[in-house]
């Protein structure tokens, strides 16, 4: 976990990072917000050191483990990318007295395997990238992270030495749940930022109007061309635009 000390009168900004990432993850985001407010970027369990347990890895057990953080600073704005925003959709519903908005950034409304269980390339990242030294991850991201900002690959970095190998054996579920219609019991405003499915982006235009359909004027959607599913890494001024818009509303809200 990271926090920045930022203001305290304003709704904290929480981060919720996607799958093999961590709270390393969020370089652009906490240099834009963490002097106004407090932005407090969260490790989920098997990530950035955070411990594995042997239970099943599912959204709601990962919105279970957010909600104990925040019923530490009350309301907040949620900001998650791919699991993480899946992740932070489950926490609105199920906690709704602790958030005040969503920011969804290319959210794993599906994810997982065909079966609803792992994902089917995470095994393979694991093995290549888990735990290797610094210097052989700077040269696989040479490829794997080109064109995002230095402290982006910084932060991807981080995030893969701090990653729990066994992360791809214990048992997954992502399905527990249609996760892109249970936005429906959403009652708060959801900031939807999409890349193209072409470039990688993962949710689907008939998603989001699915999600259009339950949320109304509760959804703003942005999608970002050119992008794939890391907006904020290859387009970092349409993302931080897009957060600086969905924060300022619900400031002003």
């Amino acid at each position: 976990m990271t926090r920045s000390p930022g203001g305290t009168h304003r709704a904290p900004l929480v981060l919720l990072h996607g799958l093999t990432d961590s709270a390393a993850c969020w370089p652009s985001v906490v240099a834009e917000f963490g002097t106004t407010r407090r932005v407090i970027a969260l490790d989920a369990r098997g990530h950035g050191g955070a411990p594995l347990p042997d239970e099943p890895f599912t959204i709601s057990a990962l919105a279970a483990d957010a909600a104990r953080a925040l019923r530490e600073v009350g309301p907040a704005i949620v900001l998650g990318h791919s699991m993480g925003g899946a992740t932070a959709g489950a926490l609105a519903s199920q906690e709704p007295e602790l958030v005040a908005a969503l920011i969804l950034e290319d959210p794993a409304w599906q994810g997982g395997g065909v079966d609803g269980g792992a994902p089917p390339w995470l095994g393979d990242t694991v093995r290549r990238l888990a735990g290797r030294p610094r210097t052989e991850l700077a040269a696989i991201a040479e490829v794997d992270c080109a064109g995002w900002p230095t402290a982006e690959v910084d932060g991807w970095i981080d995030a893969k030495r701090g990653l729990d190998p066994r992360i791809a054996e214990v048992p997954q579920q992502w399905q527990e749940r249609d996760w892109v219609a249970a936005t429906a019991e959403v009652t708060v405003p959801v900031t939807l930022i999409t890349g193209e499915n072409a470039r990688g982006s993962i949710v689907t235009p008939a998603q989001v109007e699915v999600a259009r359909a339950g949320l109304g004027e509760r959804l703003t959607h942005v999608p970002v061309p050119g992008t794939g599913h890391n907006i904020r890494r290859e387009a970092p001024a349409a993302f931080l635009a897009a957060v600086r818009d969905a924060v300022r509303r619900n400031d002003e809200g």
